[in-house]
C-alpha cells in the first residue's frame, strides 16, 4: 500500500465536465476528451501554458455546460478562455490548501453524438520551472484523463538560456530545435500520468566546508582516518581547496573513497577542516539498453554480491523475493528496475524520522517483512540486498541532498549537531557502469528516480565492501551541539573553471631491473592540484596523494585524465 506522502505528492490535474440537466453520468461514458497542451518556459522561469481540449459527445442527449481543471501546488494567473472560438469568463477558485480549480462555462456548444466542443485556455504560472543553484528543474503535472482519451499531445518548450539538457523524463517522442528554443514533444504513448520531470544546465556547482572532530581517549597516540567526499567519474567532481591540518597520507579504497589519515596524540583531540567545491552532473539511462547479466564482470559480482549486515542476502525471505523478481530474459537495468518499482509501490516512508534525534537502521529483511514506515536507509538496504541476491552488484551511498520539501524529498540520517544526510543506492550495469538511483525519493515524490538522478545528490561516502564503513562526513564529532557540515550552491552560474592538473614530479632511484633494462626512469608524482586525476599509468590519485611513474629516457610528458575521461599531457620540468 502506498504511503500518505506518495498519495499527496503524486500530483495530477483532474478534468471535470459538467452535463446539462437532460442527462447525467460519468464523464468517460459520455465524452471522448483529447488534449493538446503547450508549456512555453520563459527565460525568467515563468511558464505560458496553452491548453486545447476537444470534447466529443458519445451520446445525443448529453451537452457539456462547463469544463473544470483542478490542479495542486500551482499559482495560476492571467487566464484567458474560449469555448468553440468565442471568449468566455473563466472562474478561479481555491477550495482547499494548495488547490486551484479553473472552471470554464460554455458560451456556445454543439449538441449531438459525434459533435465536438473545444475549450481553449491560456494561463501563466511560476510553479513549473524553478532554479536550484545552477540548474533549472521543470515539473509538469500529469492529467488524470478518462480511459476514452485517444489524443494526449504535450509540448515542452525550453529557452537555450537555461543550458543544455541534463535529463527529460519520460523520454519524449521527438526533440526539435525550433524558433530559438529546445522543444520536446510527448504523445499519449510517451507521456506518463506522473507527469514530466526535466533539468537543464551544465552541472550543479557547490561549495562545502566540513569539520571532522577526532577524539583519542587512549593512553597512546593513534592514527585515525576520515572519509573525504570522493570523485565519481562522469557524475561528481570535487576539488579540495584546503585540509587543515594536512593529513599524514591520503589513500583510495576499493570503493573509490578518499581516506585521509591523521595522528591524534594520547588523551587528545583534533579538529580537521576541509573546504572545497564540487560539480554534480546529471545522467539519464534507458533501461532497455542495459547490459546482459551474463556480461557482468566476475570480480564485481564476487565483491558486490556478498552478505553484509543489513544486506541479508542469505535470508530465505530475501532469496525468495529476489527469485520472484529476477527474469533471466531481461537485462541488468530492467531487472533492477523491477526491484525499484516494487519498493516505490509498497514501502511507506516514515515522515516522523526527520524530527527524531537518532534513527535505528532496521535493514533489508525488516523492510521486506515488517509492517510500518521506514527511512531512506531501509529503502536503500532493500534495494541493495535484493539486487545482490539476484547476482547484480549493488552498494550504498551516503551524502548530502538538497531539498526544500522534506515531505516530497526527505532526508533522515540524523547526526549529532543537527546535520542530516541522505542514503541512496547504485547498481552496476555492464553497459552503463555504476548507476545511482534513489528509491526513497521515487516513492515520496512520485517521480522517476531510477532512469535519472537529479543534481541535488552530493555523495560523501560509497559503501560496498562494508554496509557500515566508512563513516560519512558529519559522523565525526566532539559533542551533540555543533553543526559540522556546510554545503551551499556556489552561485558561479555555470562557470567553466579550467581543470588544472598541477603535479609535483621528482626523479627517484629506479631499482626495478626490468625497467632499467628497458630504458625507463622512475619518478614520484605528487598530486598537488586539489582535483582527482585518473589513468596516471593506470592509477587514480586523490588530491595530496603520491604514486610512482615510469618514463622512457628522454620523454618529458605524462598523460593523465580528468573525471570526464578527457586526456591531458603534463610536462615534467
Amino acid at each position: 500500500m502506498l504511503g500518505n506522502a506518495f498519495k499527496k505528492l503524486l500530483v495530477t490535474a483532474a478534468i471535470m465536465v459538467s452535463l446539462s440537466p437532460i442527462a447525467r453520468g460519468q464523464t468517460g461514458e459520455n465524452f471522448i476528451i483529447n488534449y493538446d497542451i503547450r508549456y512555453d518556459i520563459q527565460d525568467s522561469g515563468e511558464a505560458l501554458v496553452t491548453q486545447n481540449t476537444t470534447i466529443t459527445s458519445l451520446k445525443n442527449d448529453v451537452v457539456p455546460t462547463t469544463y473544470s481543471f483542478k490542479t495542486k501546488y500551482l499559482d495560476i494567473y492571467d487566464i484567458v478562455a474560449q469555448t468553440n472560438g468565442k471568449k468566455t469568463e473563466a472562474r478561479k477558485e481555491t477550495p482547499g490548501k494548495n488547490e486551484t480549480v479553473i472552471t470554464v462555462p460554455f458560451s456556445t456548444y454543439s449538441i449531438g453524438e459525434g459533435k465536438q466542443n473545444v475549450v481553449t485556455m491560456t494561463y501563466k504560472t511560476k510553479g513549473i520551472a524553478s532554479r536550484i543553484g545552477d540548474v533549472w528543474n521543470i515539473y509538469i503535472q500529469g492529467i488524470d484523463a478518462p480511459e476514452t482519451t485517444t489524443v494526449y499531445n504535450i509540448v515542452l518548450s525550453v529557452p537555450v538560456s537555461m543550458g543544455p539538457k541534463i535529463f527529460v523524463s519520460p523520454a519524449p517522442a521527438t526533440e526539435k530545435f525550433e524558433n530559438g528554443k529546445n522543444n520536446y514533444y510527448f504523445t499519449k504513448e510517451s507521456f506518463s500520468s506522473k507527469g514530466v520531470t526535466a533539468a537543464f544546465g551544465k552541472y550543479q556547482s557547490l561549495n562545502f566546508r566540513i569539520k571532522y572532530q577526532l577524539t583519542n581517549n587512549r593512553i597512546l597516540g593513534s592514527v585515525y582516518e576520515v572519509a573525504l567526499p570522493p570523485d565519481i567519474q562522469n557524475t561528481q567532481q570535487v576539488r579540495y581547496d584546503s585540509i587543515d591540518p594536512k593529513p599524514r597520507k591520503i589513500r583510495l579504497d576499493d570503493d573509490g573513497n578518499a581516506l585521509a589519515l591523521f595522528w591524534v596524540g594520547p588523551k587528545n583531540k583534533l579538529e580537521v577542516t576541509l573546504t572545497g567545491s564540487a560539480k554534480i552532473l546529471g545522467r539519464q539511462i534507458t533501461p532497455d539498453f542495459g547490459g546482459k547479466i551474463t556480461d557482468l564482470p566476475k570480480d564485481l559480482v564476487r565483491e558486490y554480491t556478498k552478505k553484509q549486515k543489513y544486506w541479508e542476502i542469505d535470508n530465505d525471505e530475501i532469496k525468495n523475493f529476489a527469485s520472484s523478481l529476477l527474469d533471466p530474459n531481461l537485462n541488468v537495468s530492467q531487472n533492477t528496475k523491477r526491484v525499484y518499482d516494487y519498493i516505490s509501490s509498497n514501502l511507506t516512508y516514515d515522515q516522523a524520522a526527520a524530527n527524531q534525534n537518532t534513527v535505528t537502521r532496521k535493514g533489508a529483511v525488516a523492510a521486506l517483512t515488517q509492517r510500518g514506515s521506514f527511512t531512506c536507509m531501509e529503502f536503500t538496504d532493500l534495494f541493495v540486498a535484493t539486487s545482490r541476491a539476484m547476482g547484480i552488484p549493488a552498494r550504498e551511498i551516503n551524502g548530502y541532498a538538497f531539498t526544500n520539501d522534506n515531505v516530497e524529498k526527505p532526508i533522515s540520517i540524523s547526526l549529532k549537531g543537527g546535520d542530516t544526510l541522505h542514503s541512496w543506492a547504485e547498481y552496476y550495469d555492464p553497459f552503463y557502469g555504476w548507476v545511482q538511483i534513489d528509491p526513497t525519493w521515487g516513492t515520496t515524490s512520485g517521480t522517476d528516480y531510477f532512469t535519472k538522478l537529479d543534481t541535488n545528490h552530493f555523495a560523501f561516502v560509497i559503501k560496498g565492501k562494508s554496509s557500515e564503513y566508512p563513516y560519512p562526513a558529519g559522523a565525526y564529532s566532539f559533542s551533540d551541539d555543533e553543526k559540522l557540515v556546510d554545503v551551499d550552491f556556489s552561485g558561479t552560474a555555470n562557470s567553466d573553471e579550467e581543470f588544472n592538473p598541477i603535479l609535483s614530479v621528482r626523479k627517484t632511484v629506479n631499482i626495478n631491473p626490468l625497467k632499467l633494462m628497458q630504458g625507463y626512469s622512475k619518478y614520484t608524482v605528487d598530486n598537488t592540484s586539489g582535483y582527482f586525476i585518473y589513468d596516471l599509468q593506470g592509477q587514480t590519485l586523490a588530491p595530496g596523494q603520491k604514486a610512482p611513474a615510469y618514463l622512457k629516457n628522454g620523454e618529458t610528458n605524462l598523460e593523465i585524465k580528468d573525471f570526464r575521461n578527457k586526456t591531458y599531457s603534463v610536462k615534467i620540468l
